[in-house]
């Protein structure tokens, strides 16, 4: 995949993090003690520690205090993380809003990781001048006319992702014949309608599906996938369920292969014989050029597996980190001085060729997603 780019960016923020360094160290004691003082505050984690998704959250969380703890290191800072565990559940994403907005020691949110957490709680954020920065909320009307003030996402939206499957299906696949299936929640029923229109724009024969997000049981839905389908592609944040769906096709005798999107991407928990998955940021293990990095997080959690979330979410730590540091320059900083100071952000990326900059919408600039091809559950990038 993109040969050098992890490197690359790597090497730019590490050069970025010795001359921060080297500027902390020939401080006078006092700029030191005044940083240190501003930012003894918390950074809210809000995703799912339990529930259906919780290997989603607990890597993303994993990361985020990886990179605390290597942020404060490096530059002197006494950043800390309280966490919030929304259970994938819109209403307790609401709760959760209301606490972090409400702890006057949280200059900043990390998160929400999903869509619905951020339509639940977006509005509670703006009203605290609270900046809450996703790594993996990708819902298209989540910036669309900047309904939520103060969010920001380190990852491309669905309007990058929709084409992204539709293009690949209909054209590297060839597929006729596609069976696209939402959880009927508010990630997956914008991105199946949307996939749904593309391909059929692209004379695919698409029949449509519809299941509970609290789903285990798929058979119903697979009696119903004709022998001539090619594809299903199966809009969802839970991967144990695209692994049911993908083996009870198999068990059915149907030789559909099932596309899975984001949240499915689990090496730990769909493992399909055959099958894909999109997701919004690479998974940094396939570059050898991030191994510096990817060696450092494994020493320190002491061999924890990950997959494209957790990176995702210490970017947009390290947003966050940065836009308060950036903020106390003067030695104080309040929220509404860090929103500001996130929206100007320009930082170099470790999953991206690109910088981390935010549009006036809060999306970040040049995101793409990523394809993986999935042969007996292992996984491989595409193009």
């Amino acid at each position: 995949m993109r040969k050098g780019l992890i490197a690359s960016a790597l090497a730019v923020l590490m050069a970025a993090v010795v001359a921060s360094t080297a500027v902390a160290r020939t401080a006078e004691p006092a700029a030191a003690s005044q940083l240190a003082q501003c930012t003894n505050v918390s950074l809210g984690f809000v995703g799912p520690l339990t529930g259906a998704a919780a290997f989603l959250g607990q890597e993303q969380l994993s990361w985020l205090r990886f990179g605390v703890e290597e942020f404060n290191k490096k530059n002197g800072t006494r950043f800390k993380v309280v966490l919030g565990d929304t259970q994938l559940k819109a209403d307790v994403a609401r709760t959760v809003a209301q606490r972090m907005a409400s702890n006057r020691n949280v200059m900043a949110v990390i998160g929400p990781s999903e869509s619905q957490a951020v339509r639940s709680g977006g509005k509670i954020y703006a009203n605290a001048n609270l900046a809450a920065i996703s790594g993996s909320a990708t819902a298209v009307d989540l910036t669309k006319g900047r309904p939520y003030k103060t969010f920001f996402r380190v990852v491309p939206n669905d309007g990058v992702q929709a084409p992204t499957i539709a293009t690949y299906v209909s054209g590297t696949l060839k597929a006729k014949n596609v069976v696209v299936i939402d959880s009927q929640d508010d990630y997956s029923l914008p991105l199946a309608q949307a996939v749904t229109k593309r391909l059929r724009a692209a004379n695919v024969n698409v029949t449509r599906q519809s299941v509970s997000a609290d789903d285990t049981d798929f058979s119903s839905v697979v009696a119903n996938v004709g022998s001539n389908v090619d594809v299903v592609v199966f809009a969802t944040q839970v991967a144990t369920a695209a692994n049911t769906l993908a083996n009870q096709l198999r068990e059915q005798g149907k030789r559909a292969v099932v596309f899975g999107s984001d949240g499915a991407y689990s090496p730990d928990q769909f493992k399909p014989r055959a099958g894909y998955v999109s997701v919004f940021a690479p998974d940094i293990n396939f570059d050898p050029k991030a191994r510096a990095i990817v060696n450092a997080y494994k020493r320190w959690s002491k061999g924890k597996s990950f997959g494209a979330f957790g990176p995702a979410t210490y970017m947009a730590g390290q947003v966050a980190m940065n836009a308060i540091k950036n903020a106390c320059a003067d030695g104080k900083a309040t929220r509404a001085e860090v929103v500001q100071a996130t929206q100007r952000i320009n930082i170099p990326s470790i999953i991206s060729k690109n910088p981390v900059r935010f549009d006036r919408k809060g999306d970040v600039r040049g995101g793409t997603f990523v394809i993986y091809k999935i042969t007996n559950g292992k996984y491989s990038p595409v193009g």
